[in-house]
């Protein structure tokens, strides 16, 4: 089994990464709840969201943007995106990287799994959106009839798609390098803008939930073992659907 030398997939517990990680995910939501600090977060929510709400009304073509980019839909090209890319990471270093890039892709998705999972039955609670909570925003359905984009939560802390992004953002940078991570990343802030503007979510939502939660996930892969037993765990059988497939390949070309 061709196993990478980058830490995260290392049979070792850190403890600096795991109380140091760990520490940054506390203090960033403490520094949300403390009141001296809260304000300062309260104000950057009001104006991102003026912000980025006026937007709508610059045009048509900008709201029809944020009306596509916003719909639930979108969700889906957005994933498709993010699968496409994995996908050509993996594929560009031949078979073994491709191996390794499939069993890292299903340690990935059973830990965001996990995390998303704890993420809503523990931090999730109530919190009116931008769109329900002020008294005047702008609609996207005021100037695009079709619109079904997401306009309004009653529980938008913490931002579920964002923070799905910024983990994945997270466990590509540290697993196949800062290019990867940079790509990913831009790509977390694409996708998380239409429901910012919408009004769908505070930036805080984003900021400090799915950051709380990406700081605390890094202090899990990288000061514990955990992700090298998961990836090791399903190398076992990712190689085996590989070798399946590479088989059938072989066979139907021949």
């Amino acid at each position: 089994m061709n196993v990478p030398t980058t830490g995260i997939f290392e049979n070792r517990w850190n403890m600096k990464h795991l109380a140091g990680w760990g520490s940054l995910a506390v203090l960033l939501f403490v520094s949300w709840l403390l009141p001296s600090t809260r304000a300062a977060w309260d104000a950057l929510d009001v104006a991102a969201f003026e912000a980025l709400n006026a937007t709508i009304t610059w045009g048509r073509g900008i709201a029809a943007f944020w009306a596509l980019t916003g719909d639930r839909l979108f969700d889906v090209f957005s994933a498709l995106v993010l699968a496409s890319f994995y996908l050509a990471v993996i594929s560009r270093g031949g078979i073994d990287s491709f191996r390794h890039g499939l069993a890292f892709a299903v340690a990935t998705v059973i830990l965001l799994g996990i995390v998303i999972t704890l993420q809503r039955e523990i931090i999730s609670f109530p919190r009116l959106s931008p769109s329900l909570a002020l008294d005047s925003y702008y609609s996207i359905q005021d100037f695009i009839s079709w619109s079904r984009a997401k306009e309004g939560s009653n529980s938008s802390f913490p931002g579920d798609h964002a923070t799905v992004s910024m983990l994945l953002t997270l466990v590509w940078w540290l697993g196949f390098g800062w290019r990867v991570g940079l790509i990913a990343l831009g790509l977390t802030v694409i996708f998380s803008l239409p429901r910012l503007a919408a009004g769908a979510h505070w930036m805080t939502d984003v900021l400090v939930g799915g950051g709380f939660i990406t700081f605390a996930a890094a202090a899990l892969v990288l000061g514990t073992p955990a992700l090298h037993h998961a990836y090791r765990f399903f190398r076992r059988y990712t190689d085996r659907i590989t070798d399946r497939g590479l088989a059938l390949y072989e066979r139907v070309r021949g």
